[in-house]
Parts: structure tokens; C-alpha cells; sequence
């Protein structure tokens, strides 16, 4: 047996190692994962987090693996391992420190945006745009709250770059406090220019952008309706993803879909891969919007994005979301962790950019917190009879603040997620080989 990640050091903190009963019966544990690869058989496990390759002969009889029962990976036939889950998951949060400081901030510089799509969460929000006032006012927050550690700002909106000045602002003032940071940008990539794109590399510290294609040309176009009049959108925008990735800024393409468009995405990655090439600062990925589907919808959609995320994988593009889970999962997002900020546009605060018009939990102008709203966010549903098969339960949460993705959990999005792993595995694998 190879190890090619250990077990997580808090997982050997908590259990250490199993110990061996003679003539005792054991199984794989339900949260090993198995994939096949050249050189034998990959496991993983999503508890301890650990990967390790067996050969072909080790594979032919698991079971009779004696350090798979050391690490975990075997376990007695009637072994709870939802209860060890549940137990190491509340030991770790009792040993994990609490946050000292506050080093992560999405910035909302504005609630408007100029583009219009159908599926937009924040649709009907009254538009809000940060001022220079309350931009100064941030980078006092951050000075005062990020103890001397470097900070993370992600810019986000609606469309942070309608409010670009501020994004100017910020950066320069926190400069000038001598204050490190590096920043991501959530953005439909329209209003990038020659301009934006120097200041965001040099001025920004941005490293990386996300940007959400809709289809290929006609859908975009009709989809994102952007206020822009004559201007064909889907062509300027991949000509500003091609500025970005040549200035070294990656780009992160989300491809969103659903059943209107699920079908021409294969062809929006060829055309991509045609117009890009292997770009290593491109990466793709795909999303399912939410919204009301049948369940014979939902199960061609994820089989279909299982099918699109091969593609991808075969034109050699990397995932932004790629990388095995090499700690103990005790968050979900920022939302449930206690480093991390939403500041919105008027100076609320908040936990969660999904809420940009309510549930905050205080104001930059003051040290007060509703301390309900905080713990609010933190609150977890309750496991649903899938939970106790589901090989992804250790690394996953669900909040009761986020509406809808944690309550969807079907046959088809499990496999999508399994599917995703798995091919995970097997790029940790080959990143471990050219080491």
C-alpha cells in the first residue's frame, strides 16, 4: 500500500489508530471511495481524509489489508460509522481554535448590475452603490479587524465593476496602510478593459475572476440581456477573458446550466478549447441552477454534466474546485465560519452573500452584533435517511439558511458528486507522481 495523502493529523489526534481484532469480520467503510487507475486501485476516505493506492494483487483481496484497518479504511461488519463521523466531527470542532481575527471580506460595491438574467437571485433588489464614504469607512474595519494577518477580499455584487472606483479606492487605501491582501472577483467579465485589467493585476491583487457562461452565443446573449446595446456580449467578454488570462489573472468559466441549455454546452467547451486552447490559467467547471424539474429532468442533467465535466477534463483544463479535502470538514462556507464578512454596500454586515437585503448581523460603524443572527447562520438540518449510505456525508453540510442547494439530495446528485471525486482522486494521483 502507497499513501499518498495521510490521514488529517486532527483525525489522528481523535482516533489514532484501529485497533486489529483477530477473526473479526471487516468491510470497506462507507465513506471509502474506490477508483481504479493504472497502477491499481485508488481509496480514499472522506472521513480521515486520507488517499492510498493498493496494487492490483492488495486489491484483488481489500479486506484481507491489515493496515486498511489500522487507517480506517476496514471496519468491523457492524461498526456505526455515522456515529464515529458525528463523534470526530464534534471533537474537532472542540480542538480547532477559535478565529483570532477577521481575514476574509466580500465587498458588495453595488447591488445594480448591468446585466438582466432570468435566474438572478437578487432580481426585484432595489440597487444600492457604495459611496466613498463608506468605502473609507471599510478599509477602517479592515485595518481594525484583520489582527496582522493578510486579508482576502473577494469583490462581489451585482456587478462589482459598475462601482469600479471603489474597487480602486479600497485597494489604494489599504496600500497606503501598509496592509497585505490579494482578491477574487465574482464578475459576467463585460466591463473588463485594457484599463481594468492592468489596474486589477497591478492595483487589485486579483488573482482570480469567475466568470458564468450561459451558452453558446445566441443563448448568452439572450440570457444575460444586457443593458449594452449593440455589442455582441459573448464575443467581448471572451475577448476579455483572453485579456485577463495573458496579464496572469485565472479565470474561473462556470458554466451554468439547466434543461434550456444543458444540451449545447458540449459544444460551448469545444468552442472554448478551439479559442483558448489548454490555457493554464483557465479553468472550467459547470453549475445547475435551481429551480422546479422534474425528476427525469434532474437525472439527465447530472448525468449530463457528469459527460460535460469528462470533456473538460480531456481538453486538459484544470477546476478551480479540484483537490481533495485534506482536513476535517467542519464549515460549509464562509456563512458558518467565524472569519469571514459580507460587507454590503451601505456598510451592513452580513454572513452570507445569498442575503444582500437582510439578515445582518451589525455595521461597520459599530462593534455591536445580533448575536441570534450569527448563530442563525450556523444552524445545521438534520441528516435525511440518505445520509447514512452517502460516502460524501463526512464533507457534508447542510445549512438551514441556504435555500435550496443543501436540501437537494437525490440519486443523480450524489452520483454527480461521486463521479466528481473520483476524478478528483485520479488528478491528486498524477499531481502525486510528478512530485
Amino acid at each position: 500500500m502507497q499513501e499518498i495523502i495521510p490521514t488529517t493529523s486532527l483525525v489522528e489526534q481523535i482516533v489514532g489508530r484501529q485497533k486489529r481484532t483477530d477473526g473479526q469480520p471487516y468491510r470497506l467503510m462507507t465513506y471509502v471511495v474506490q477508483q481504479p487507475v493504472n497502477d491499481g486501485v485508488l481509496l480514499y476516505n472522506t472521513l480521515t481524509c486520507s488517499l492510498v493506492l493498493l496494487t492490483p494483487d492488495e486489491a484483488a483481496d481489500i479486506t484481507a489489508q491489515s493496515e486498511l484497518i489500522d487507517r480506517w479504511f476496514l471496519v468491523p461488519q457492524e461498526h456505526d460509522d455515522q456515529k464515529l463521523c458525528r463523534q470526530v466531527r464534534q471533537m474537532a470542532t472542540l480542538l480547532k481554535p477559535a478565529a483570532k481575527a477577521i481575514t476574509g471580506y466580500t465587498i458588495l460595491t453595488t447591488t445594480g448590475c448591468n446585466a438582466r438574467c432570468f435566474y438572478c437571485y437578487e432580481k426585484g433588489t432595489k440597487p444600492v452603490t457604495m459611496t466613498a464614504e463608506t468605502a473609507d469607512k471599510v478599509v477602517r474595519y479592515i485595518v481594525k479587524h484583520r489582527g496582522d494577518e493578510k486579508v482576502k477580499i473577494s469583490w462581489f455584487g451585482g456587478e462589482p465593476l459598475v462601482n469600479a472606483k471603489v474597487i480602486d479606492q479600497i485597494c489604494t487605501e489599504l496600500r497606503e496602510q501598509g496592509v497585505p491582501f490579494r482578491s477574487t472577483m465574482i464578475s459576467n467579465g463585460y466591463l473588463f478593459d485594457a484599463d481594468k485589467v492592468q489596474r486589477a493585476k497591478d492595483l487589485w491583487q486579483l488573482r482570480r475572476v469567475q466568470i458564468t457562461l450561459d451558452g453558446t452565443e445566441q443563448t448568452y446573449n439572450r440570457v444575460k440581456a444586457y443593458v449594452h446595446q449593440g455589442v455582441n456580449a459573448f464575443e467581448r467578454v471572451l475577448q476579455n477573458i483572453a485579456m485577463l488570462t495573458t496579464a496572469g489573472i485565472r479565470v474561473s468559466i462556470r458554466l451554468n446550466v439547466d434543461k434550456h441549455n444543458i444540451g449545447e454546452m458540449a459544444e460551448l467547451v469545444q468552442l472554448l478549447h478551439q479559442r483558448f486552447g489548454t490555457n493554464e490559467h483557465l479553468s472550467i467547471y459547470s453549475h445547475e441552477l435551481f429551480g422546479e424539474r422534474t425528476p427525469e429532468d434532474e437525472v439527465e442533467i447530472f448525468a449530463q454534466q457528469t459527460q460535460l465535466a469528462q470533456q473538460i477534463a480531456a481538453c486538459g483544463y484544470k477546476n478551480h474546485k479540484r483537490g481533495l479535502q485534506k482536513n476535517v470538514k467542519l464549515n460549509h462556507c464562509m456563512a458558518d465560519g467565524d472569519g469571514s464578512v459580507v460587507i454590503a454596500p451601505d456598510g451592513n454586515l452580513g454572513k452570507c452573500e445569498h442575503y444582500i437585503d437582510s439578515n445582518f448581523f451589525g455595521h461597520i460603524d459599530s462593534e455591536e452584533h445580533d448575536e441570534a443572527i450569527l448563530r442563525k447562520f450556523k444552524e445545521r438540518r438534520a441528516d435525511i435517511d440518505a445520509c447514512a449510505t452517502c460516502p460524501y456525508y463526512p464533507q457534508c453540510i447542510r445549512l438551514t439558511m441556504c435555500e435550496p442547494e443543501p436540501t437537494i439530495c437525490t440519486p443523480g446528485k450524489q452520483q454527480y458528486l461521486l463521479s466528481e471525486m473520483k476524478d478528483t482522486m485520479k488528478y491528486e494521483y498524477e499531481r502525486y507522481k510528478m512530485l
